[in-house]
């Protein structure tokens, strides 16, 4: 039984590598893109502009995951199931299934948003001007629908196991526009509307090309299994006891049963998780002042980065896990779900610490307007975000074993607790106390989701590797930056001084414990190592249909924010 389990472990380990590593190329881009989008704002616009800006953008997308449905969990982990078990008709269907309902959706919010614009504009408005608020926002509503089809059709290339559809088009090609849109804006027109049409127009061009990409990839998918044979696989409930997968040939309306019953669930979670991430300045603007939101979004733009990382990794994770979970492969998936964690935790730990310890140098760079109470916001959060990178992708873990239910518990939770805090907390202590509200309400949803995954699933995301890459990153980036700000203050060179040096022997410790950090399987990037890597895996477990290859060639996700 052993080998089997080894076996799996091996190849999708390496297709995670190639797959995480194109995926990790978008995130750096969209991360330098995302910081390089509100450094302009900031510096080209006036704070109240700057602050109206991100609170309307934030609604924006709140209300696009509201949109979205939770469909990106179902296609992620529906499509796989349906590849592995050999019935790729389903697998066509299920994309309908999604986008209809997304696109109904998004079009009534739209006009809900756009009929609300005077009333919604003046709660962040600050008491100026709401006129260039309310343009502002009735902007945002007219593209709406086409940010979320964009969402959904992205989602369902990864669910056929390309990656670069949403590395390339979203986290490159629509943020480099974006950036390029906003200094055009700046540059040749004044005013907040224009502003906005240069941050949504994007998504325009982004959606004819996501179209088109996955009309490529599931056609290329070959034709459809007929209804023979997997009909014992297929009616088999997974280890995990969720609902068993409809057998090939199955309906539209049984496949679309399947699909929202699991995916109902996750449309709430999916609200909840971006209203958590967004809801704090949208309170801030409104229950403080637009000059504190736009510094509060400065302060706490490095999540994106982090965010982008954990988005990377799971990008590969999701089909790889759903593949392994319907093919009853639990030690591959907790392999995957161990290695993953750590390899998160070694890319987005010193992110955080190192924000932590240059937080003036950090908040300098938007302006001198910028510092001040945002140290304080940056810095906390960090703390927060170092605990919910160190425990894995468990919402993940979670979906794919079926537990959608779990995850709306868990997110709505948190919004709960982030909501109430910052309510209470905001009106006293303006921007710490929405930091101090995300921070819990984060903390929250992370042991949360951790006890669940440990009880339910009987998986970890503990590992020798996690335990190497935590202590490695704490002495390069914690201790080292921190001892060099005492002894040389906090300046810009100072700062470079301790992270230079602190680079260099970080990856020289990864390199020392490439063995337990499984960053071996990175070897298949190599000219003529990857057929060798993956042959040396010996063939995957076996099933009715070999699932398709992550695609992960060099050619070519929420949402990172604005």
């Amino acid at each position: 039984m052993a080998e089997p389990e080894q076996s799996s472990a091996g190849p999708n380990l390496n297709k995670l590598a190639r797959g995480g590593a194109l995926n990790l190329v978008g995130a750096a881009v969209a991360g330098v893109q995302g910081l390089a989008l509100v450094f302009l704002v900031a510096h080209l616009y006036s704070q109240r502009i700057a602050g109206v800006f991100f609170a309307a953008t934030s609604l924006f997308i709140i209300l696009q995951a509201v949109s979205w449905l939770g469909t990106d969990a179902g296609l992620l982990r529906w499509v796989p199931r349906h590849l592995a078990l050999g019935d790729r008709a389903a697998a066509l269907r299920t994309v309908p299934v999604a986008l209809v309902p997304v696109l109904a959706t998004a079009a009534a919010a739209g006009l809900v948003l756009a009929a609300t614009a005077p009333w919604t504009a003046g709660r962040f408005a600050g008491g100026g001007d709401a006129g260039e608020a309310v343009a502002m926002v009735r902007v945002l509503a007219l593209f709406l629908p086409l940010a979320a089809a964009q969402d959904v059709l992205l989602a369902a290339t990864r669910g056929y196991g390309s990656m670069r559809p949403t590395v390339l088009v979203d986290k490159i090609l629509r943020q480099t526009l974006q950036v390029a849109a906003v200094v055009a804006a700046a540059v040749l027109a004044d005013g907040a509307v224009w502003l906005a049409l240069a941050w949504v127009a994007p998504y325009l061009p982004c959606l004819l090309i996501a179209a088109l990409w996955y009309r490529k990839i599931s056609r290329a998918g070959g034709p459809a299994v007929p209804a023979t044979a997997s009909a014992t696989a297929s009616a088999t409930a997974s280890p995990t006891g969720d609902a068993p997968v409809p057998a090939a040939g199955t309906g539209w309306r049984p496949l679309a049963g399947e699909f929202w019953r699991f995916t109902a669930p996750r449309a709430f979670a999916q609200v909840c998780q971006t209203a958590f991430q967004r809801a704090d300045i949208v309170l801030v603007a409104a229950l403080s002042s637009p000059r504190e939101a736009a510094i509060y979004t400065a302060a706490t733009r490095f999540i994106v980065i982090s965010q982008l990382v954990t988005q990377a990794v799971q990008n590969v994770m999701q089909p790889a896990v759903s593949r392994l979970l319907a093919l009853a492969d639990r030690a591959g998936a907790q392999r995957i779900f161990a290695v993953c964690a750590s390899w998160n935790l070694a890319l987005a730990w010193p992110v955080h610490l190192s924000i932590a310890v240059g937080a003036p140098v950090y908040l300098g760079a938007f302006g001198a307007g910028y510092a001040g109470s945002g140290e304080t916001v940056t810095v906390i959060l960090a703390m927060a975000m170092l605990v919910a990178t160190a425990t894995g992708a468990r919402d993940v873990m979670l979906l794919m074993a079926g537990r959608s239910g779990l995850s709306l518990v868990n997110q709505s939770t948190a919004l709960t607790v982030n909501l109430v805090l910052n309510v209470l907390l905001i009106p006293p202590l303006g921007i710490v106390g929405a930091a101090l509200a995300r921070a819990c309400g984060l903390l929250v949803r992370t042991v949360l989701a951790l006890v669940q995954v440990r009880r339910i699933l009987g998986m970890s995301p503990a590992s020798a590797g996690l335990f190497w890459a935590g202590g490695a990153a704490l002495l390069c980036f914690g201790a080292l930056p921190l001892a060099v700000r005492l002894v040389a203050g906090s300046s810009p060179a100072a700062l470079a001084c301790a992270l230079v040096p602190g680079t260099i022997l970080y990856l020289a410790l990864l390199w020392g414990g490439r063995e337990r950090l499984s960053l071996t399987a990175f070897a298949s990037l190599l000219p003529g190592r990857r057929g060798r890597a993956a042959s040396s895996g010996g063939p995957g477990p076996a099933g009715p249909a070999a699932p398709p290859a992550t695609d992960t060639t060099p050619a070519r996700s929420a949402h990172a924010g604005n």
